[in-house]
């Protein structure tokens, strides 16, 4: 199995941890952990997301992560991260 990061995840994740880690680097450095081992879990078929469509009509499953929440999809054997998106901004899935 592998995981791939779309290039608008990997730069919420890039933003989200640079802003965290000015704030608080302990903080930081857990998410990232915590991140990976939900990553690893995914990719592994531990559990499964629901799944839900994105205002642009995209399919995904989706997993939160507080504060953000992890919307992704299956391409075979690999874990394709849409988006890592922090929760209290507007809304990207449908109702």
């Amino acid at each position: 199995m592998s995981i791939r990061l779309s290039r608008v995840a990997a730069r919420d994740l890039r933003e989200q941890l640079v802003w965290l880690d000015e704030h608080s680097p302990a903080a930081a450095r857990q998410l990232a952990t915590d991140l990976d081992e939900l990553l690893a879990a995914l990719d592994e078929r531990a559990f499964e997301g629901p799944e839900t469509q994105l205002l642009s009509g995209r399919t995904v499953r989706t997993w939160p992560l507080p504060p953000l929440r992890v919307y992704y999809q299956r391409r075979g054997t690999e874990l394709f991260v849409v988006r890592i998106y922090h929760q209290a901004r507007r809304p990207i899935a449908k109702p």
